[in-house]
């Protein structure tokens, strides 16, 4: 236990110096807000720590981590040239806010990942550990034929994330309890571009970023994403990160924001295909709406297309050349899905948006015995996991959900001021629910927004902290609705996952990966592990707390009416 701590720590400290000091190096001159700095060297940083360890891999450079532990060094290095900039941006009260906030989420989802003993919920499995061998395939370069599980082959994802993890567990260990580290750090990321685009979501004022910390450490979508090992949570930092830059650059005639808002889709697009719909209607809008006004438009095209194809070239070609174009572009779920479904297509569609709108609860009541178990806590566990991890209303929270579109509704009604970007906003929504919906292979009778809707539900999430303070029957509304989705959909999940299920626990591993151990799985005899649910549930009254003293700030009332 001792060995790992020091290997968390380990990890930690990587992760703040390497994912922010690269970036912030090269980008710290720039005529940049503090935000931006600090988000868009996020940014960076990824994208270049994924170029290095990509390379690594493709070149067949070994399994030595003598390279990853330079580039770690030179990581310091460039920190400590930079550190004058960066005690300037940290001068900026809203990056000390978001950081502030990050560092919370931080623990409270530590706290989280800590009394994980399995991962479950419905009828969900198996691609928590699709991704850990995924990132020890880059780690211990395995043959290019090697079948994942499910028997997937590795072009049916992007390699972002799972290089990026490959990183940190090479100056590690290729620990299972590492990799749930690396990439809840990874995908807590989305928090910060969402603190960034707060003051497009409020227009003139400039939403507070601790509030969104607590209804992102309450929401169930978004606990779900960052402690369950997949990617798209990492694939939302991306997007929400481009929508700003595209917003600014737009606005602003700023050719590099412009060139990074398309570089962070190109790299969302490298993490999970998911990113897909968001950079469609972005290329598009570019295309039809903004590029016949730029300066220098055909340069700055040309600039946009190089760069980024350069970026999706590093996986793409290298898949073609490995495994041909058939077996890259065909064999991700998307595809092979849509393969075997019989029937109209069309009919599939329209099914899918309309049960990623409307719970099944609400459609076919008799659906709650659908995931009958001996436990009733199990019961309504699956029940309530369902019901918001596949819905597009509710997955941003029981009443979070229908505030949110109360709001959308009355900006779209009262549309002024910046018109042109709202009618950015209302064409961008309803182009990327239903294209995000249209592109899933399968008929999903529960819904489907838990495969490309992320990115929208923490971006209305954020519009809705962007709105504080609200009228006192929504803000009590809220409340209520906090509550009960930390009781059902946050607090009562990670106390079934802190059962083991011995039989799932068995049949995955089994030939695969023996051995496998959950963080968990350390803390399960330890004296203090029996405080993590009595700490977690004084943080959730914390929380409910400042929520409700920002919902009732009559100074910032006052000053909203002012504005």
């Amino acid at each position: 236990m001792t060995s790992l701590a020091l290997q968390l720590g380990l990890v930690l400290a990587l992760f703040v110096v390497c994912v922010f000091a690269p970036g912030f190096f090269f980008l710290r001159r720039l005529a940049w807000s503090p935000m931006e700095k600090l988000a868009g060297s996020i940014g960076l940083s990824l994208i270049m720590l994924y170029l290095v360890a990509w390379e690594h891999y493709c070149l067949s450079l070994g399994t030595g981590a003598r390279l990853f532990y330079g580039i770690s060094a030179i990581s310091v290095a460039l920190g400590v040239v930079a550190r004058k900039d960066l005690l300037r941006m940290l001068r900026a009260s809203r990056v000390r806010g978001a950081l502030l906030g990050f560092s919370f989420l931080v623990v409270w989802t530590l706290l989280i990942l800590f009394m994980i003993r399995n991962y479950s919920g419905a009828g969900w499995f198996g691609d928590w550990l699709e991704h850990f061998q995924r990132t020890l395939f880059f780690l211990h370069h395995l043959p290019p034929d090697t079948t994942l599980l499910g028997g997937y082959q590795l072009p049916a994802r992007p390699p972002m994330m799972n290089v990026l993890a490959s990183f940190f567990l090479a100056q590690t260990e290729d620990r299972f309890e590492i990799f749930q580290v690396v990439f809840t750090l990874l995908n807590l990321l989305v928090y910060l571009p969402c603190c960034l685009i707060l003051p497009a979501l409020a227009g003139l004022r400039r939403g507070k970023v601790l509030p969104l910390a607590a209804l992102f450490a309450l929401s169930p979508v978004v606990m779900e994403a960052a402690t369950y090992t997949w990617t798209k949570s990492l694939t939302a930092f991306f997007v929400v990160l481009a929508l700003w830059f595209y917003l600014a650059g737009w606005r602003k005639k700023d050719r590099g924001r412009m060139l990074a808002a398309f570089l962070a889709l190109s790299a969302g697009l490298l993490v999970h295909y998911s990113a897909g719909p968001y950079c469609a209607f972005i290329g598009l809008h570019y295309l039809l709406c903004v590029f016949s006004k730029r300066d220098q438009k055909w340069r700055e095209l040309a600039i946009i297309a190089t760069a980024c194809l350069l970026l999706l070239l590093t996986w793409f070609g290298w898949s073609i050349a490995t495994y041909g174009a058939h077996v890259t572009f065909a064999s991700n779920t998307s595809v092979t899905s849509s393969a075997v479904h019989s029937g109209s297509n069309l009919k599939k569609i329209v099914a899918n948006i309309y049960d990623s709108v409307v719970p099944r609860v609400f459609r076919e009541p008799s659906s709650i015995h659908q995931w009958d178990q001996p436990n009733l806590a199990r019961v309504v566990r699956d029940n309530a996991f369902i019901f918001y991890q596949t819905n597009v209303i509710f997955g941003m929270g029981l009443t979070s959900g229908p505030l949110v579109l109360g709001l959308l509704y009355g900006v779209f009604r009262h549309s002024h001021g910046r018109s042109v970007e709202r009618l950015f906003w209302l064409a961008m929504i309803p182009f990327c629910v239903v294209v995000g919906i249209a592109v899933v292979g399968e008929r999903d009778h529960w819904g489907a927004a838990h495969l490309t809707l992320l990115s929208l539900e923490v971006l209305g999430i954020s519009m809705l902290v962007a709105s504080f303070p609200l009228r006192r029957v929504a803000g009590v509304a809220l409340i209520v609705g906090c509550i009960v989705d930390f009781s059902l959909g946050v607090f009562l999940h990670v106390r079934m996952e802190n059962i083991v299920n011995s039989a799932q626990r068995t049949v995955l591993p089994v030939g695969v990966l023996p051995g496998l151990t959950f963080l968990g799985d350390h803390l399960e005899n330890l004296w203090f592990c029996r405080l993590n649910s009595e700490l977690l549930l004084l943080l959730f009254l914390g929380l409910i707390w400042t929520l409700w003293k920002r919902l009732s700030d009559k100074s910032l009332h006052d000053r909203r009416l002012r504005e």
